[in-house]
């Protein structure tokens, strides 16, 4: 067979990462009574022991009863976590997975490195306005415009000169521009 024919075999694993990773025994002591318990289990017993012995003179007023409380808080809250599940996981795995999600950067990494996008430059652009003269009004047409009364206490401004009469004096200087003055009379 050549290269190109080779056959390709994929294998899944999916399955076997699904179980967590457990503590059932001991060495030496055998089963663990309640076991097996997951990593996170065993850290919140730990944890929530070692809080309750720090902090015993806020609540250890019960006598012999203390003893009891100091093994069955921290063996039932991992009893609780082995039955609390955040999208089909451990809430230790999910909360790191959320604290890993935030603090990626939006962008991604290249090469292990944040990646970081320039700044888009905002585009620029000109608009030119041009006053040109306006197509003159057939002869017969022409109407006068009426002007406004003057306001009192104001000057009258002097009437504006219609655009066809310095179109009509304007001298057409190349033959294009006599070309064009001469299809706008049309």
């Amino acid at each position: 067979m050549s290269a190109s024919e080779e056959e390709l075999i994929g294998h899944s694993y999916t399955r076997a990462r699904k179980h967590p990773l457990v503590i059932g025994k001991l060495p030496g002591a055998g089963r663990l009574p309640g076991g097996p318990y997951t990593i996170t289990q065993v850290m919140t017993m730990v944890i929530s022991f070692g809080l309750l012995v720090m902090t015993r003179d806020l609540w250890a007023h019960f006598g012999a009863t203390n003893f009891i409380l100091m093994a069955l808080i921290p063996w039932g809250l991992a009893w609780v976590l082995r039955y609390a599940r955040l999208d089909g996981r451990d809430p230790a795995r999910a909360v790191r997975s959320l604290l890993i999600y935030s603090s990626t950067p939006a962008q991604g990494r290249l090469a292990g490195k944040p990646q970081r996008v320039a700044r888009p430059l905002l585009a620029t652009a000109t608009c030119t306005v041009r006053v040109g003269t306006e197509r003159p009004a057939p002869a017969a047409a022409t109407k006068p415009v009426p002007q406004p009364a003057p306001v009192a206490g104001r000057k009258a401004r002097p009437a504006p000169v219609a655009a066809a009469d310095t179109a009509s004096r304007a001298e057409p200087k190349t033959a294009l521009q006599a070309l064009l003055a001469s299809l706008n009379e049309h």
